[in-house]
């Protein structure tokens, strides 16, 4: 698909890992292998995407919704709080390590600013901008949103 399509935006869930949480628990064997296993399957979706050619272009993102403790989540403490925040490509920083905090719902604010979109005034989600080379969207072949 990403060959022939080529894709503008194109979401990926993986479920292995929060499944592994919920069923086995958070850092239990089962846990770790279920991330192996999708470690594996992103670098697949990585080799796609150089084999499109289109690797370069690219900011690919890399993130969960929650962390765990035990088998269960929705508390406060950080275990069940904090995630992967993991983001490449064109006019990414590299090997920057993020200072400020990051929300989930920062992640939707990052992608409308990759893509040039206005977010709804209602959203108090931040990009996360101190990823960024310049603070500001990288150049991309991204269609503005009115010719979608």
């Amino acid at each position: 698909m990403l060959k022939q399509e080529k894709p503008t935006f194109l979401f990926i869930h993986f479920d292995d890992v929060d499944h592994a949480g919920h069923t086995f628990g958070w850092k239990s064997a089962e846990y770790f292998e279920a991330v192996a296993e999708i470690d594996d399957l992103i670098g697949q979706v990585l080799s796609a995407l150089r084999e499109a050619g289109i690797r370069d272009q690219t900011v690919v993102l890399v993130t969960a919704d929650h962390g765990g403790v035990a088998k269960s989540h929705g508390g406060a403490t950080m275990q069940e709080i904090e995630i992967p925040w993991i983001i490449a490509g064109p006019g990414i920083r590299r090997g920057h390590e993020i200072q400020k905090p990051v929300n989930t719902y920062d992640t939707a604010a990052t992608i409308a600013l990759l893509l040039k979109l206005v977010p709804p005034e209602a959203w108090i989600a931040r990009p996360v901008t101190e990823a960024l080379e310049s603070g500001s969207p990288p150049r991309t072949s991204a269609r503005p949103a009115e010719a979608q």
